[in-house]
């Protein structure tokens, strides 16, 4: 059995969903959460194998969610989006989700995705994935040098001492990161430069 959590703060879809789940002979609806503070509860789960999330919930972007998973390496994430927007599925890519899939899409498509990530399969179009291309990053010594630390998992105040800068100096090359990149954490930055190879000789 697939155990799946869905994250989304319309509750018709969270209905429809679940009885979509319900009538599958091999899924199971371990839960429903339509924040990010109760999603990160019931991600922790041991049981929930394939967590289907909303990009945009009323306090945050799911992709925090899906960066989030990434680092624990589980649950596999799926984003379900009313919008197929270009940069929607490049920040999906870019946290670590392994599929995206349109709301509109056919229910039979949606089981078959769950399926698929569940067994460790992905769920990109090929248009999906071309869209989601970007251009080769070009980073600054002292940008590189930030993002090296920050994929260490080290705080500001780290940072700084072990580059003998001021804080503000390093809150103020994450915010320029942050704004040139549409990274929605520090957590994504520091994924999508490892995925992204942005460190690579």
């Amino acid at each position: 059995m697939i155990g799946v959590a869905l994250v989304d703060d319309h509750p018709s879809v969270v209905a429809g969903l679940a009885h979509l789940i319900g009538t599958a002979d091999d899924l199971v609806l371990r839960g429903a959460a339509g924040s990010l503070g109760e999603a990160r509860s019931l991600l922790s789960r041991e049981d929930v194998d394939v967590a289907l999330i909303d990009v945009r919930l009323a306090d945050g972007f799911g992709t925090t969610l899906v960066s989030e998973a990434a680092l624990r390496g589980k649950p596999a994430t799926l984003i379900l989006s009313s919008f197929g927007h270009p940069q929607y599925v490049s920040a999906a890519l870019r946290a670590g989700a392994r599929g995206f899939v349109l709301k509109t899409a056919p229910l039979s498509e949606v089981i078959d995705a769950i399926r698929r990530v569940g067994f460790g399969g992905t769920v990109f179009t090929a248009e999906q994935l071309k869209e989601s291309q970007r251009p080769s990053v070009m980073l600054s010594e002292r940008e590189r040098n930030v993002i090296r630390h920050l994929v260490l998992s080290r705080s500001n105040d780290e940072i700084a001492h072990e580059l003998g800068l001021s804080r503000k100096t390093i809150e103020a090359t994450l915010t320029r990161l942050f704004a040139r990149f549409g990274a929605l954490s520090r957590t994504e930055l520091a994924i999508r430069a490892s995925n992204e190879g942005w460190l690579d000789v």
